[in-house]
C-alpha cells in the first residue's frame, strides 16, 4: 500500500471515530446534580454520603440521616431548569449513532476502549468492567442500554490510562440498580426508577428523567470537570434600585477567556445577557461583577457560561431572584357548578394547582410537564357541594389560596 493511501485511510478512520463519538453529552444545569430525578420520589434509608446537588423536581423527597454536601432543590426553579437540561441531555444521547454493538453481560474482566456502545435489551454487568482510555484524558464512553442495567454485588467499573468518570455516559432506558458493595463509574442518565443497594457507590452521577430514586448507606461523588476556572462563589441579589447585582469570584484560571451571562425567565430558554472579559492567567483571588439594570417582573434566573480560550465552555450553577408584582389573581365563577377557570397573565409560570376540602384533604393536584402548560380550566362538577381552597403554586412566587364555593 503507498504511503499516500495509508495517510489517507488513518485520515479518514480519525474523521469518522470524531464524528461518531462526537462532543460530551452537555448536561446544563443537571451536571450540578449527584443524584436527582425529574419525575419521581426521592427517598434515603442510612447514613449515605452525597457529594454533589440532590432533588427531584416532581415527587416527594425523604433524605435524613443522610449528609449532602451540596444543595438540596425540590420543585424549585432550579430543579425544573435540571430536569430540562436533562431531558435535552437525553434526547441528544439518544440520536447518538452506534459505534459497536455489544452483548448484554458486561464485565468479567472485559476490556473497553473508547467507542459509542449499543446493549439492546436488559443488561447486566458481573464482576470488574475495564474502561482503556488509551492515554487520552479526553477519551469518551457512551452506552446505550436499551432497557434496564443491573450489576451483580462487588462489581466494579475499572477505568485505567488516563479515562475519565466525567466521559462516561450510561443511557438507560428501564431501570437501574447497583447491588450491594458495586462500584460503578461514569454518569446514568436514565429513563426509568434508580435504586443503590445497602453499600454500593457511584463515582459519577445518577441522573433519571422520570422514576423513584432509592438510596441506601451509599456514597455517591460528583466532582466537576476541570474548568478553565475555578469558581468560589456565584451570587445574585437585588440591589436598592431594583436591580440584580451579580458577583463571582475565582481562585484560579488558567487561558480562560469570558464569562457570558445567561438570563431566563423559566430555565426553558436562556439568552445571553452580558459579556464580561476574564483575568485570563491567574492564581489568586478575582472579583467580578455585573448589574442587570432592567430585571424582569417575576422570576430571573441566571447563570454563567465560562468559556476557554479554545472555546470549551462550562456553566455555573443557577442562581434565581424574584420580584414579586402586584399581579391579580382570580378563580371564577364563585360559587362554581361545574367548571372553574383561573385567571392569571402568565399561564406558563404556574407549577400546579392543588385543591384541598375544608379539612385540608387533598381532592386533586393538577402539575406541570416539561411539555406543555396546565390548563386554567378545572372540572368540578365531580365534587360535592361545600367550600374549597384552592393552592396556585407559581415560579419563584409564594404561593396563593383562595377559597371557592361548590354548589
Amino acid at each position: 500500500m503507498s504511503k499516500k493511501r495509508l495517510l489517507f485511510l488513518l485520515s479518514f478512520a480519525i474523521t469518522v471515530s470524531g464524528e461518531l463519538l462526537g462532543q460530551v453529552p452537555n448536561l446544563g444545569s443537571a451536571g450540578d446534580f449527584a443524584v436527582f430525578t425529574s419525575t419521581g420520589a426521592f427517598n434515603n434509608s442510612g447514613a449515605s454520603l452525597i457529594t454533589g446537588d440532590v432533588g427531584t423536581n416532581e415527587g416527594s423527597f425523604s433524605f435524613n440521616p443522610g449528609v449532602v454536601v451540596g444543595e438540596t432543590h425540590v420543585a424549585d426553579a432550579i430543579s425544573n431548569a435540571a430536569a430540562l437540561d436533562l431531558a435535552a441531555a437525553y434526547s441528544a444521547l439518544t440520536s447518538r449513532s452506534c459505534g459497536a454493538v455489544l452483548p448484554v453481560t458486561l464485565g468479567n474482566n472485559q476490556i473497553l476502549g473508547p467507542n459509542v456502545y449499543c446493549l439492546g435489551a436488559a443488561s447486566t454487568i458481573n464482576g470488574t468492567l475495564i474502561l482503556d482510555g488509551k492515554g487520552d484524558p479526553n477519551a469518551l464512553f457512551i452506552f446505550k442500554v436499551d432497557g434496564a442495567l443491573s450489576t451483580s454485588a462487588f462489581s466494579n467499573v475499572v477505568l485505567i490510562n488516563s479515562a475519565s468518570f466525567n466521559n462516561v455516559f450510561w443511557q438507560v432506558t428501564g431501570r437501574f440498580d447497583l447491588e450491594t458493595n458495586s462500584i460503578f463509574r461514569g454518569t446514568v442518565i436514565g429513563g426509568g426508577a434508580i435504586e443503590l443497594l445497602e453499600g454500593s457507590s457511584i463515582v459519577g452521577r445518577a441522573l433519571t428523567t422520570a422514576g423513584a430514586i432509592d438510596l441506601h448507606n451509599n456514597r455517591v461523588v460528583s466532582l466537576e470537570a476541570a474548568l478553565p476556572v475555578t469558581l468560589t462563589n456565584f451570587e445574585a441579589k437585588i440591589t436598592e434600585g431594583k436591580a440584580v447585582r451579580l458577583a463571582w469570584a475565582t481562585t484560579a484560571e488558567t487561558n480562560s477567556d469570558r464569562f457570558e451571562i445567561e438570563h431566563s425567565a423559566n430555565g426553558k430558554k436562556w439568552e445571553k445577557l452580558s459579556t464580561v472579559l476574564a483575568k485570563g492567567k491567574s492564581n489568586s483571588l478575582v472579583n467580578y461583577e455585573y448589574i442587570d439594570l432592567h430585571p424582569w417582573k417575576g422570576a430571573n434566573l441566571y447563570r454563567l457560561k465560562m468559556i476557554d480560550i479554545d472555546k470549551s465552555f462550562t456553566y455555573s450553577r443557577v442562581r434565581v431572584v424574584s420580584f414579586l408584582t402586584e399581579e391579580r389573581i382570580a378563580l371564577y365563577p364563585n360559587p362554581i357548578v361545574d367548571k372553574l377557570t383561573l385567571a392569571i397573565q402568565d399561564m406558563s409560570q404556574v407549577q400546579s394547582i392543588k385543591m384541598s376540602d375544608i379539612t385540608g384533604r387533598e381532592i386533586f393536584i393538577k402539575q406541570k410537564t416539561q411539555s406543555s402548560d396546565l390548563s386554567p380550566e378545572i372540572d368540578v362538577s365531580h365534587l360535592s357541594s361545600g367550600m374549597y381552597v384552592v393552592q396556585i403554586s407559581r415560579m419563584g412566587r409564594p404561593d396563593s389560596f383562595i377559597k371557592v364555593l361548590k354548589r
